[in-house]
This record gives structure tokens, sequence and C-alpha cells, in this order.
């Protein structure tokens, strides 16, 4: 019970954090430019992450199926904590 809560905690602050940056963005036009340039940023890494995930869970010490997990738990965070703010 104590390790769910403890990865709920987890994800929300990712959450939050990235709910933070996209708000700022909203907010403050001259950093709308630096958010899509993030986002971008962002989606390559995950493409990456993606087409050499044999590599990248062998050298993290991880089973595939805990770093498949991992990748679309980082994900879902962006996702939702960019929709979360951007949702009126």
């Amino acid at each position: 019970m104590g390790k769910s809560i403890q990865l709920g905690g987890y994800f929300l602050l990712g959450v939050s954090c990235c709910g933070l940056f996209s708000y700022t963005a909203y907010v403050v036009p001259r950093f709308q430019a630096y958010a899509f340039w993030l986002v971008v940023v962002i989606s390559l890494c995950f493409v990456v992450g993606g087409l050499v995930d044999d590599y990248l869970s062998e050298v993290m010490g991880l089973t595939y199926t805990q770093y498949i997990g991992g990748l679309i738990t980082m994900i879902a965070i962006v996702l939702i904590g960019s929709i979360i703010q951007w949702v009126r």
C-alpha cells in the first residue's frame, strides 16, 4: 500500500511540474516559443527511447516490461500535465 501511494505521489508531482510549465507558457506569451520547442525535443527523446528500448533497458538494469512501463508513465505525465492546464 505504501509503495502505491509513493508512486501516485511521484506521478502527481510530475504532472504538476509539467502543468506549471505549460501554464507559464500559456500566461506569458514570450514562453510559448520555448514551450513548443521543448515539446518537440521531448517528443524526439521519447521516439529515441522507444527505438533503442532493448539497449536502454539493459544499460539501466531494468527488465523490458519495467522500461516500457516507465516510458509510458513519462509520456502520460507530459500529456496529462499539459492537457490539465490548457483545458478551460
